[in-house]
């Protein structure tokens, strides 16, 4: 009797296939126990179309055993084809045009599959199942019985509901999405579907959200499932020598790359390494006020950099995934991987040492497993695409090779006695590997050391539509480390007594609650510096730049080294001693643009120096990220208006601004003067207009204002005792004022005024002064051409004022 099949049948069943990743055929035994599978065959290509099974028993306690239908039953169900198809059959119409090899015709649109010689059904794809279902040119819905093909694959029979091929939802929504993607799951073998969609990171309920929704295709799937074709195609063409594989696969992806829309070139701009799948599904989430910005202003929008940032995030993690199983590519993040999942086998010899180095014996580990304390130690230089394994004498033995054909030389026999890999070398390994399930995205993401980013409601990044990530986005899960780990983490230079100092003081009270916002702070800071890495002016601005220019690429190498330092402050990896609470950061910025906004505190910053090697950085409210800055230090750096963040450094002592092109009105000069801790102020070389009051700063010894664009000497000068050097020189000042001359003689100051059109009044109050000083003066006070004593030249020296135009 012919059935339909369940419509919601149980979860996890499905049939194992019986063909090799080449198409061909695999020897069957008369049972097999089955795993779950991740998608449908599809009948509409049924040249490659496994074997039906039947379903023995089914409990969802145990496995599910299935045997290949027998010669017994097979008569069976030809015997009840007839009576079942009665209804649908037609005699071979003439015109029929053959698709495939397996019996699928077409006459005027229509699809037909071969019962029998010289006899046909109609059919129709049903969409619940994805199998062919019986119908005839009467009905608006088919009725018929679903169809499968037969063991020799020309004739095609109903679906028996005694021998029920298990059909899953996620089989059926698979072979629907494939479909939709201009694709057949009947192209690949099961193992592979299931890879392509571990690799993109789809679930089941990613699957049936774009399907239920009507969503875009992931293109992370899409751009994974042209890759595996593209393997495929290169495995098929035959180059035994992985380097002609590897190149191969190269070009052709820098071909299909390369020809890609003037939408894709101009977020490649900013993101050069951004795919074309990728870069077209975010262009179809973009605003037009964001694709106007992306034409006609510089840089790129936040929220699309966002997107972006997480889709090469998410890139990056499923080209990881996919070197596991393509022949045809060389990635190290993908021998990271194989290194820690073969380490994680339970037979793998735990005491090896064995440690992955880039270029020379001296470099960076990227990755490692066994005992760090094993005398028994390997180390694989990574060259080219290889490895080599390196000796004490420096020599590599066996030359470069696959990582798998490495760590299979250095294993003993028992040791691959153990593992069961005595022969195939490292194809041995790799099998071995293939058989884990692929590790979250979450553990490839610590695996390959990449900052975590923010939570970010972006679903555009897989289906093009606005709403929650999905489709290899994991959940932020609790995490599972300790709180030393987690400190050690987030602090990679502590010692264990730095880090148990810093959990018994700064994790006492909630210790869960502090890790919590740190690292959410830390994940923060890293998202903010990548959108501001992209954010740089467009090329197209440059072209009339001389020859020798930066290019963009060296202006974004730039801003991520600037980056990469602030990161290495925040994690106090160049702190000598955790306990010391000052930190000084100098760095000579040489990019363009304005400084990064950063809602990240340095609390433990307290010197702060920032010096341009060419014009064009600008501050912006950099500095806001600084409040327990002492010494601050910025030359060269353009501001715009005096920095709101200086008011906030409580403990400011030295402030310089040179070179700033500062100006200062009334209401900043007010600000300025309540900064009663100052000690030294250098505004030099600043088109300020306004000069500040110094009046409250009782403990200044240095007052720098060459060069400012000043008319009047600073109000308030005669307050501070230890005031030492006042550098006035190159103003516009003409009246001296009354305030210098109430400085006491004896108290040990310069005061240099030359190159300043002092008017003849005040050079004679200048002279009267220094005339009718004490025998005990110190005052010493320099305009152009008059010098008060002959050993003037020696303390101008000491002070470090010249009698040219330069301030110190």
């Amino acid at each position: 009797m012919v059935g339909k099949p369940p419509r919601n049948p149980a979860t996890g069943l499905s049939k194992k296939p019986d063909l090799d990743a080449d198409g061909s055929r695999r020897p069957l035994n008369s049972e097999t126990v089955l795993s779950p599978l991740p998608h449908l065959t599809e009948p509409r290509l049924a040249e490659i179309r496994p074997k039906p099974a039947i379903v023995d028993s089914v409990n969802p306690e145990q496995a599910i055993s299935v045997s290949l239908m027998n010669p017994v039953a097979d008569e069976l169900i030809h015997a009840t084809a007839g009576e079942a198809l009665a209804g649908f059959r037609v005699l071979a119409p003439t015109n029929l045009m053959k698709v495939g090899s397996r019996g699928v015709w077409i006459f005027k649109g229509r699809e037909y599959v071969a019962i029998a010689d010289g006899q046909f059904v109609q059919v129709v794809t049903d969409p619940g199942s994805g199998l062919f279902r019986a119908t005839n040119s009467r009905e608006l819905e088919p009725s018929g019985p679903w169809l499968i093909p037969g063991d020799e694959g020309q004739l095609w029979r109903p679906l028996n509901s005694e021998s029920v091929i298990f059909i899953d939802s996620i089989s059926a929504q698979t072979a629907q999405l494939f479909r939709q993607m201009d694709r057949s799951v009947a192209q690949f073998s099961d193992a592979t579907v299931g890879r392509m969609l571990a690799v993109s990171g789809v679930t089941e309920s990613l699957l049936r959200d774009v399907l239920v929704n009507e969503r875009p295709a992931p293109f992370l799937l899409k751009d994974t499932i042209r890759r595996f074709e593209l393997d495929h195609l290169i495995q098929a063409e035959g180059h035994p020598i992985p380097s002609e594989r590897f190149g191969r696969f190269k070009n052709l992806e820098e071909a299909f790359e390369a020809d890609c829309d003037e939408n894709t070139l101009r977020m490649r701009r900013v993101f050069p390494g951004l795919p074309k799948t990728a870069a077209q599904a975010i262009w179809r989430t973009t605003s037009a006020s964001e694709r106007l910005h992306m034409h006609n202003q510089p840089g790129m929008p936040q929220r699309v950099a966002q997107e972006i940032l997480v889709a090469l995030r998410e890139i990056r993690l499923a080209r990881a995934g996919e070197g596991l199983y393509l022949e045809a590519v060389s990635n190290p993040d993908s021998d990271r991987l194989m290194l820690h999942m073969l380490g994680n086998l339970a037979n793998w010899p735990q005491q090896m040492r064995i440690e992955i180095r880039r270029g020379t014996t001296e470099s960076d580990v990227l990755s490692a497993i066994g005992d760090a304390r094993s005398p028994f130690r390997h180390v694989l230089i990574r060259q080219n695409d290889g490895y080599a394994i390196h000796r004490g004498d420096g020599s590599s033995p066996q030359g470069s090779k696959d990582l798998c054909s490495v760590l299979f030389l250095l294993l003993l026999p028992e040791q691959r006695q153990l593992l069961g890999v005595t022969k195939d070398g490292g194809a041995a390994l790799r099998q071995l590997i293939r058989a884990q399930p692929l590790p979250t995205r979450a553990a490839v993401s610590k695996l390959l050391g990449l900052a975590p980013l923010p939570h970010v409601d972006l679903g555009t990044v897989q289906f093009g539509q606005r709403g929650q990530l999905h489709g290899g986005g994991d959940s932020q899960p609790a995490s599972t480390k300790s709180v030393v780990e987690r400190v050690h983490d987030l602090y990679p230079q502590l010692s264990h007594e730095e880090a148990a100092k810093f959990i018994n003081e700064r994790l006492k009270n909630d210790p869960a609650g502090v890790l919590i916002r740190l690292e959410k702070e830390f994940a923060t800071l890293c998202d903010e510096l990548a959108i501001w890495n992209a954010d740089g002016p467009p090329p197209h601005t440059l072209v009339s730049e001389p020859e020798g220019a930066t290019t963009q690429a060296e202006r974004r190498q730039a801003r991520e080294r600037f980056s990469a330092k602030l990161r290495d402050i925040w994690q106090r990896k160049s702190v000598s001693k955790w306990g010391e609470g000052d930190y000084h950061f100098s760095y000579y910025v040489d990019f363009s643009g304005e400084l990064p906004r950063l809602s990240t505190r340095f609390e433990y910053v307290t010197e702060l120096i920032l010096t341009v090697e060419k014009p064009g950085a600008r501050m912006g409210a950099f500095l806001d990220s600084f409040p327990n800055v002492q010494s601050l230090g910025i030359f060269g750096i353009e501001i715009e208006e005096f920095p709101s963040g200086i008011f906030q450094m409580r403990q400011l002592s030295e402030l310089t601004l040179d070179g700033c092109s500062l100006t200062l009105s009334e209401v900043t000069v007010e600000g300025l003067s309540r900064i009663e801790t100052l000690t030294r102020l250098n505004l030099a070389n600043n088109p300020l207009t306004v000069a500040p009051q110094v009046g409250y700063m009782a403990g200044l010894t240095g007052l720098m204002l060459s060069n400012a664009n000043l008319s009047n000497v600073p109000s308030g000068i005669d307050a501070p005792r230890k005031l030492g050097v006042v550098a006035l020189h190159d103003n516009n000042i003409s009246d001296v004022g009354h305030e210098l001359f109430e400085i006491p003689d004896t108290q040990d100051l310069f005061v240099g005024l030359a190159n300043n059109p002092l008017s003849e009044a005040s050079r004679q109050r200048i002279s009267q002064y220094l005339e009718n000083s004490s025998m005990d003066r110190k005052v010493e006070i320099q305009v152009e051409d008059v010098v008060s004593e002959s050993d003037s030249d020696s303390e101008s020296s000491e002070s470090g004022i010249s009698t040219g135009s330069d301030s110190d």
